[in-house]
């Protein structure tokens, strides 16, 4: 399959910037799960709502004959992308270690099968992949596809990691080791959040906590102890008050790995090998602000540092609230407002 023509440059949110805004499309996942849309119809409804030009999937969600594309999908795709004046921003690539039932892949099947997602990406026009394994000897053997491709390559940096947790410096040190520009982290703000989002809380209400046992949620939650440490010390609080931790399903142990604590600051340390973000929220208050998210201060980060690429949006609320609870296509609008207003800000800091 060919490529598609080299993509359009997508404009600053802000002048005298390099971020770009856009979102992913995993941000109506359970509008997609519900049938509400097929892909066209979301595509029309995010070029309505204003939310691109850049788009980023998920292709095990969004591209039926995953891990290939077909040349059908291909046409339709450059067809819509052409039409609504849209930018590809990130392939989300998956490694389905389980694909088999009665074992995990093995070293040449983890590769075969990222390199099946490396082409599609390639055949519609993305110009950066998103990894979930950088294991050195997968790295080095995908690199040479990378090049071949003209792609980049991009380990997510999610929660409950963060830029110096010791996963993270080992993979930094292959990355030193091989000394490519095509290889860099997506950073994701799960990892720098200041405090719990209210939409688990609320999940968690209704699920049963009280308000006590809520506060101690968020109170352990802000240690730095590890995050099995914490999801430890919790199931024991909860025992402790005669709450069977598995009537919480698995939100005892997402409020932690889906909500990481490091400084904002640390960004900086990896700033030169960011090559995309997933700027991930749950909530926007009537403040318009991200109540457990920073926002002004990690943008910051990122405009002192002379990051230039996309920030995707990425709602993730919906892995707590029901169908309809909100409205994801509206959040990303104001979002993308809260991102802008923090860019202008980080600028006027830089001038002064």
């Amino acid at each position: 399959m060919t490529a598609t023509a080299p993509a359009r440059p997508a404009q600053p949110a802000v002048p005298g910037s390099g971020i770009a805004l856009g979102l992913t499309l995993y941000s109506l996942t359970s509008e997609w799960a519900a049938g509400r849309y097929d892909l066209p119809g979301l595509l029309d409804v995010v070029d309505e709502a204003g939310i691109g030009p850049g788009i980023e999937i998920v292709a095990s969600q969004t591209i039926r004959s995953y891990p290939e594309v077909t040349p059908e999908f291909v046409r339709a795709w450059r067809e819509a992308f052409d039409r609504h004046g849209f930018v590809p921003s990130s392939f989300g690539c998956n490694l389905d270690m389980g694909r088999r039932r009665d074992r995990d892949m093995t070293p040449d099947e983890e590769y075969e099968f990222t390199v099946a997602q490396f082409r599609s990406a390639h055949a519609l026009g993305f110009p950066l992949v998103r990894i979930q394994s950088a294991k050195p000897e997968l790295i080095r053997r995908l690199l040479p596809v990378a090049e071949e491709l003209d792609l980049t390559m991009a380990w997510e940096l999610h929660a409950p990691l963060g830029p110096n947790s010791p996963k993270v410096l080992e993979i930094r040190e292959t990355y030193a080791e091989l000394g490519s520009e095509r290889l860099g982290f997506v950073a994701d703000f799960s990892a720098t959040m200041r405090a719990m989002s209210p939409t688990i809380l609320r999940k968690l209400g209704r699920m049963g906590l009280g308000r006590e046992e809520l506060d101690r949620l968020q109170e352990i939650w802000a240690t730095d102890a590890d995050i099995d440490a914490r999801h430890g010390e919790f199931v024991e609080y909860l025992h402790s008050r005669g709450i069977a931790p598995e009537t919480l399903g698995s939100f005892a142990r997402l409020a932690f790995n889906m909500h990481g604590h490091v400084d904002p600051a640390e960004w900086a340390d990896i700033m030169p090998l960011i090559r995309h973000v997933h700027a991930k929220f749950y909530d926007i208050d009537e403040r318009g602000d991200e109540p457990a998210i920073d926002y002004p201060a990690i943008v910051r980060e990122f405009v002192r540092g002379g990051y230039t690429g996309f920030f995707s949006s990425e709602w993730e609320g919906h892995a707590f609230a029901d169908l309809d609870e909100a409205d994801p296509v509206d959040l990303v609008r104001k979002q993308h407002d809260l991102i802008r207003r923090s860019i202008s800000a980080a600028l006027t800091d830089k001038d002064a």
